[in-house]
């Protein structure tokens, strides 16, 4: 009896790892500076796990198993996470002044087709986000491991100014206690990320007036 017990539990604790996590990237707010401008924006999702078809567009990280097995984790809303990205700079940029119009991205386009499509938003600033890696890992203590260019152009497509932000970020959990409130740090992450893109002096320079 006390065997089936323990093998019911461990069999419920694998089912509990094996379901996909959801973690909310949408409406998270960021404070940025008040360009008060005119943008067109999108975020193109190049991250070879879903460029390659292993992991679908909402694909955000994995949570691992007691042995270390990787489960994917997807977005709360189930929406693209490259959408997510441009709807949260989105409301974050029109919250402090700026007209934002998003356009949405697959990841088998071409990046010319998404400048056209920027071009004729008719806006005075068009920003480009090449994501090429955002996702969270680890077992127990979690990290954030990102790539993303930021590309500005002015309203007729010159490129004014190009950088890449990449790296690796400790978040939160530990191996004794698990990952922890990765629902609040795993956002919070994201959102420190986004007011760095835009404090940033060369950006901010770039979509000024």
């Amino acid at each position: 009896m006390k065997m089936k017990i323990g093998f019911f539990g461990a069999l419920c604790l694998l089912m509990s790892c094996a379901v996909s996590r959801k973690v909310a990237y949408e409406g998270v707010y960021a404070t940025v500076p008040d360009f008060k401008q005119k943008i067109a924006l999108a975020s193109w999702d190049q991250r070879e796990q879903v460029v390659n078809g292993a992991r679908k567009p909402d694909f955000v990280g994995y949570t691992r198993s007691g042995t270390g097995i990787a489960y994917p984790m997807g977005t709360d809303n189930g929406m693209p996470f490259t959408d997510n990205m441009s709807s949260s700079i989105s409301l974050s940029l029109s919250s402090q002044g700026s007209t934002v119009a998003v356009v949405n991205t697959q990841s088998a386009e071409k990046e010319p087709r998404i400048l056209e499509q920027l071009k004729k938003t008719n806006k005075n600033r068009l920003i480009l986000i090449d994501c090429k890696d955002f996702h969270t890992d680890g077992y127990g203590a979690i990290s954030l491991m990102y790539d993303l260019q930021i590309n500005i152009f002015s309203g007729k497509g010159d490129l004014l100014t190009k950088k890449t932000f990449s790296g690796k970020r400790a978040l939160g959990g530990s191996v004794a206690w698990g990952p922890g409130k990765y629902k609040e740090y795993m956002p919070e992450a994201f959102k420190k990320l986004i007011e760095e893109i835009f404090d940033d002096p060369g950006i901010s320079s770039a979509l000024q007036n």
